[in-house]
């Protein structure tokens, strides 16, 4: 009879050193939970406020309009083949209008790198992310962002 009453009580005792276990660490896993989420509701709210800043920017400065390019409208009459009749009329021979092609600052092609390779440029050449928000004009946010994926990619 009490060899029965030992286990019973091993047994007690081992399921609630389990459980204690089972709580201690979903306590744990919790706080790591909080801690993610204040830095995600941080990083929101940095977002948010770097928007707003935008958005008032933008009301401020009237951005100029910028001119649409103008081409010359080009019939389409001009485009066809003009058929020359010769003196036997046995042969035609078509021939093509000159066409003269403006080289003007519009047809010059642009190359502009992007705002990720711009961050990454200036963080693999030692700036810091306060810097090359200031030099690219971007949010802190938004430059430790891209950092972070491309660390993550890498």
């Amino acid at each position: 009879m009490s060899t029965l009453l030992w286990m019973i009580s091993f047994l007690l005792h081992g399921i609630s050193i389990l459980a204690i276990y089972l709580l201690l660490k979903d306590r744990q896993n919790a706080g790591g939970n909080k801690q993610t989420e204040k830095i995600l509701k941080e990083t929101l709210e940095e977002i948010q406020r770097e928007n707003r800043t935008l958005q008032n920017l933008l009301v401020e400065e009237k951005q100029p309009d910028k001119k649409p390019f103008n081409n010359e409208k080009v019939k389409p009459e001009s485009l066809k083949p003009q058929i020359e009749n010769k003196e036997n009329d046995a042969q035609s021979e078509m021939e093509w209008p000159d066409i003269e092609i403006p080289q003007s600052a519009a047809y010059q092609d642009e190359v502009e790198t992007s705002l990720e390779a711009k961050v990454l440029q200036l963080h693999t050449n030692g700036e810091t992310i306060d810097d090359i928000a200031k030099k690219l004009n971007c949010g802190k946010t938004e430059a430790e962002i891209i950092i972070k994926m491309y660390q993550k990619k890498s």
